[in-house]
């Protein structure tokens, strides 16, 4: 008889068995509590157990994880303590995974509708991701056949086809094996420099690809971006006398905090700023499309006594990116306050206007 895989699936008995097995074979007590707590990301319930959604789901997914590991270890391998309301259970048998076959099957499963997902994207990605990384196999066969035939379900309307966007596998495998790299790399209306390059990120915006890292003798520190359609010429540095540098744990996550796209602009600081929308659709948009994830609407659209309107605040550091998103609806958006960014927009507002008065 086949026995059913209980770690397959969406469902909610799936996902708290999932969480019940982890549990177990990390070898803690473990409660019904700890489980829906986790499950509902809170790291105490403050209520009972008992009226959480699911909780009939958690009970069987407990018992039928339980009683899967008895039957394959043996009834002592799982220890109890406590009342009905208090209960606790411990796994302390000898095999530290006893349901390895079951849950390989899972992760199996899971890798399988991954890569249908990557098959029926083939237009998502950059072409070069799946031709480096599936060369000569017939994995790529299907996908350029799939794609021939109209078949692929998701695709992006943004060119790939940049300069240097075939340097992502290599600049991918730099990143995760800590090569450094000896870069050529030449900046708008600036001289060729040779860099000696750490990379640490990659990071797509608007279309354009970027490596971060840190670059010897260059500021800041870490955080230096290079564009790829800038780069020259990449090569690895073989001298054992280089130590690769790694970026402090959890820069780039500070790094791109406070920001819109990729660049800092030096002495800008994170403001509280306020965007008015002026038309409903432009209001519409934004709010699905936010210009930033610390945006907040704090007065819906509707008709005011100065106006018809509605507002958005954010906290961020005003770069580049973040007028352009302003600029790029128009008429439809107003910054409102502070001063001195309104004041910004206005100037380049000004600009803009004496070019097109010629």
């Amino acid at each position: 008889m086949t026995r059913r895989n209980l770690f397959v699936g969406k469902s909610f008995h799936a996902k708290f068995a999932r969480l019940v097995y982890k549990w177990f074979i990390s070898r803690k007590w473990v409660t019904y509590a700890d489980i829906m707590a986790e499950h509902m990301s809170e790291n105490n319930l403050r209520y009972s157990i008992s009226t959480c959604d699911n909780y009939g789901e958690l009970k069987k997914a407990f018992r039928d994880v339980r009683n899967a590991i008895k039957l394959k270890i043996g009834d002592d391998c799982i220890e109890e303590q406590g009342n009905n309301r208090t209960k606790k259970y411990r796994y302390i048998g000898a095999d530290d995974d006893p349901l390895a076959d079951l849950r390989n099957a899972n992760a199996i499963n899971d890798l399988k509708q991954y890569w249908e997902f990557c098959q029926d994207s083939a237009g998502f990605f950059p072409q070069v991701w799946l031709e480096y990384f599936f060369d000569d196999t017939i994995d790529l066969l299907k996908i350029n056949r799939r794609k021939q035939s109209g078949e692929q379900m998701i695709s992006s309307s943004l060119d790939r086809e940049l300069k240097n966007i075939h340097t992502l596998p290599v600049l991918y495998e730099a990143i995760r094996d800590k090569q450094i790299l000896i870069v050529d790399y030449k900046p708008y209306e600036e001289d060729l420099v040779t860099l000696i390059f750490h990379p640490h990120l990659l990071k797509e915006h608007n279309g354009r690809w970027f490596l971060f890292g840190h670059a010897n003798g260059k500021e800041p520190e870490f955080g230096y971006n290079l564009a790829l359609d800038r780069i020259e010429k990449i090569d690895e540095m073989k001298s054992p006398e280089q130590t690769y540098v790694q970026a402090p744990k959890g820069f780039y996550t500070e790094y791109f905090k406070k920001i819109v796209g990729v660049s800092h602009i030096p002495g800008m600081e994170a403001k509280d700023i306020t965007i008015r929308a002026t038309s409903l659709s432009i209001f519409n948009l934004v709010e699905t499309k936010k210009i930033h994830n610390t945006q907040n609407t704090i007065k819906p659209f509707g008709k005011y006594e100065d106006g018809e309107y509605g507002e958005f605040k954010l906290n961020v550091e005003p770069n580049n990116e973040f007028f352009g998103r302003i600029l790029q609806m128009g008429e439809g958006l107003e910054i409102t306050a502070p001063t001195e960014i309104r004041d910004i927009v206005k100037q380049k507002i000004s600009a803009m206007h004496r070019l097109y008065e010629k």
